[in-house]
């Protein structure tokens, strides 16, 4: 078999809070609102709301923090919305991380691999309180690895609200199942079965944010030809990419619109869709509905947003 790289994937303390989070909101709602499916509502409410996102650093140097900024703003070509990464050209130097830091995305290079919260996950304080980081560039603070770029812009895809394209509802990748489960519970993953399934099984359907399967997406894992039944035949078969496809650069656009209309048409259906999920007689967790009501009164008061449009 080929060899393979430690995989994309979240540490197991951030894992087992989504597993809780997404078990209870399961348990505790009803599946529709307004005959759409509840984890498709909730994959929109990922996407950001802001207009500006900020951005801090833990660890690294100016240098270092340039270059991730200057690849990671390739995605703001494509849609309204802007990162924010606190450069003060008095000091030449970017953002820095503190321990109660609130910024919409925190970078940090200490845990194991790379990885991104995905969307608003990061100020969902049932997965990540301020301060704590929510996308992760293993030692890149002590060398940038091969095909870096490419590996910077699909985290911040990742933290812009955009799943996995392998797992698109559109996606029918040929996985050998049994053989994924025996490789990856070995070193340097192990990996357990529901991890694996959390990584690779497919998404739900009918959301609002996923296109016909675009292998060529910079949200694509690379695979070896070994994973599919099929080989190198797969439909699911790619080679790394390393740059945003035309298709990424459309669901950008799609995602966060540079039409007002549009983008007042998106928010009044996550107000009315959280306004649902509050309704509910079933929800009693009270973290969750803190949450709910969080999300709710920004997308009520949210003025910044609108800025983009003047």
């Amino acid at each position: 078999m080929d060899n393979i790289e430690i995989l994309e994937g979240y540490p197991d303390h951030i894992l087992a809070k989504i597993e809780n989070r997404d078990r209870i909101r399961k348990t505790s709602l009803p599946p529709y609102i307004d005959g759409v499916g509840l984890e498709l509502v909730f994959e929109d409410l990922k996407l950001w709301q802001v207009g500006i996102l900020t951005v801090s650093f833990k660890g690294g140097t100016s240098e270092l923090h340039r270059q991730i900024a200057d690849t990671a703003n390739e995605w703001t070509k494509y849609g309204n919305i802007r990162l924010d990464f606190g450069y003060n050209n008095d000091t030449k130097t970017f953002r820095q991380w503190t321990p109660t830091d609130p910024s919409h995305i925190r970078v940090g290079f200490e845990y194991k691999g790379y990885w991104s919260l995905v969307g608003t996950d990061s100020k969902d304080f049932n997965i990540a309180r301020d301060g704590e980081i929510t996308l992760n560039l293993e030692k890149f603070d002590q060398q940038l690895p091969q095909s870096w770029a490419g590996t910077v812009i699909h985290e911040f895809g990742h933290a812009l609200g955009f799943h996995h394209e392998h797992q698109s509802p559109d996606a029918t990748c040929d996985f050998d199942w049994e053989k994924l489960y025996d490789f990856l519970s070995k070193p340097p993953n192990e990996w357990s079965r529901a991890k694996v399934d959390h990584n690779l099984r497919k998404l739900p359907g009918g959301g609002l944010t996923y296109s016909p399967h675009d292998k060529t997406s910079i949200m694509h894992y690379a695979f070896p030809a070994w994973m599919f039944k099929k080989g190198e035949e797969s439909t699911c078969f790619t080679s790394r990419n390393n740059v945003l496809s035309p298709m990424d650069k459309k669901m950008m656009g799609d995602a966060y619109p540079a039409s007002r209309g549009a983008f007042e048409t998106l928010t009044n259906t996550r107000i009315n869709n959280l306004e649902k999920i509050l309704l509910s007689n079933q929800l009693k967790d009270d973290s969750t509905k803190n949450y709910f009501n969080r999300h709710l009164n920004f997308l009520k008061t949210d003025k910044q947003a609108l800025e983009m449009f003047k």
